[in-house]
């Protein structure tokens, strides 16, 4: 009975899939798959493929990319659980960069600033 129990409560299931861009349809490599409520997480091949081991008491993967919108999935009966993610649009007011890496307000800069767009 021992060894029933043990074995109930290591019990876990792999899910694999692709991560694709919902604006052309390419694979995204280097997308992080991590088991929601966890440390549990892998990347993305090349190929935009992964493979992460699920425990029993889990039910929901996120993903994310920079540049694109986080998804949370929920597992479902399928062992292979495809991705698709959306660019994330955000437009930045402004930066203001020093030599020390320190940020600042531009107009408490007592020196000579340079504005990129």
């Amino acid at each position: 009975m021992f060894c029933i129990g043990m074995f109930g409560a290591f019990a876990q299931r792999t899910i694999t899939g692709t991560v694709t861009s919902a604006d052309d349809k390419s694979t995204i490599p280097g997308a992080t798959v991590i088991v929601k409520g966890t440390t549990i997480g892998t990347i993305t091949d090349v190929g935009g493929k992964y493979t992460i081991i699920v425990p029993d008491n889990r039910n929901a993967l996120v993903f994310s990319y920079v540049g694109m919108i986080t998804v949370e999935k929920t597992l479902g009966e399928s062992n292979v659980l495809d991705v698709i993610l959306s660019a994330s649009v955000q437009e930045l007011e402004g930066i203001v960069v020093t030599a020390l890496g320190i940020p600042r307000e531009k107009k408490s800069l007592g020196y000579a600033t340079q504005e990129v767009k």
